[in-house]
C-alpha cells in the first residue's frame, strides 16, 4: 500500500515538474520528462504482483500514453499551436474510449 501512495506521490510531483520545465523552457526538460516516464513502469511491477503481467502492463501503456500525450498539448499550447493541441487531445479521447 505504502508503495502504491509513493508511486502516486511521484506521479503528482514528476508531471508538475515536467509541465514546468516544458512552459519554461528549463534544460532539465529531456531528464524530467524521461523520469517522469520511468512512472509507468514503477506502476507495472507493483501491479503485476497482484493483478498479473498482463494487466499490468496495460496499466503502464495507457498511463505513458496519457503523459505522453499530455506532453504534447503542453508544448503545443506553449507554441500557440492551438492545431496540434486539438489534434493530441482529440488522440487522448480516441485512446480513452479503446
Amino acid at each position: 500500500m505504502n508503495n502504491m501512495r509513493m508511486l502516486w506521490e511521484q506521479h503528482g510531483a514528476w508531471t508538475r515538474m515536467a509541465i514546468s520545465s516544458i512552459v519554461f523552457g528549463s534544460p532539465d526538460e529531456e531528464f524530467v520528462i524521461n523520469r517522469l516516464l520511468q512512472n509507468p513502469v514503477d506502476f507495472a511491477n507493483t501491479l503485476k504482483i497482484f493483478y498479473g503481467d498482463k494487466a499490468a502492463l496495460k496499466f503502464s501503456d495507457l498511463l505513458k500514453s496519457h503523459l505522453v500525450i499530455a506532453a504534447q498539448i503542453v508544448k503545443a499550447s506553449k507554441a500557440g499551436d492551438t492545431k496540434s493541441a486539438a489534434e493530441a487531445e482529440k488522440n487522448g479521447m480516441r485512446m480513452r474510449m479503446q
